[in-house]
């Protein structure tokens, strides 16, 4: 197994956070502001496996292109919560994470999770949110998670040597 390479950015230089091929930020707070998992979250995790791999940092608000550190009152309950989501596999196709791979930090006095997500191997792709590789498979373009064509999941299907069962994608839109 190879060495994580994480992206180098400065999380703390306020003033330059910005959202990139591989880098995603989500604020994380939940209704009460004590930290509540993004649903979109799960959406970059499909996308970063799916291309270059990346890092999703749960904490930090965006508000018109500007971004500023939040934090995350207590992360314990959110980072259990992400470890069962992974595992479960009505909910994410594949756990690619090891434990290294998510991490509290803390910057400016405020905690933030940082999980990095690698670019898997073509052999697993596609990696996809929920039960169904075409309505749950996307890839990364800029800074923005898009959706996977049919066309697409079955193209990345093939070059894994999957052959995916046509049943599921019955009765779903094109």
């Amino acid at each position: 197994m190879s060495p994580h390479h994480y992206p180098t950015f400065a999380l703390d230089d306020i003033a330059n956070l910005q959202e990139s091929a591989q880098v995603e930020f989500k604020l994380a707070g939940g209704r009460d502001g004590n930290g509540k998992l993004p649903e979109g979250m799960w959406e970059s995790y499909s996308a970063f496996a799916n291309t270059l791999g990346g890092e999703i940092i749960l904490g930090v608000k965006e508000h018109q292109g500007e971004f500023t550190i939040e934090g995350i009152v207590n992360p314990m309950p959110m980072l259990s919560e992400i470890w069962t989501i992974l595992n479960d596999p009505k909910k994410i196709s594949h756990n690619i994470l090891a434990p290294t791979d998510v991490q509290t930090i803390e910057i400016m006095a405020k905690k933030l999770i940082r999980i990095h997500v690698p670019s898997v191997d073509i052999k697993l792709r596609p990696i996809y949110v929920g039960t169904d590789p075409y309505s749950g498979t996307y890839f990364r373009v800029g800074d923005a998670d898009m959706h996977a064509s049919r066309e697409q999941v079955e193209q990345m299907s093939l070059k894994a040597g999957i052959e995916l069962n046509r049943s599921t994608a019955k009765g779903l839109k094109r």
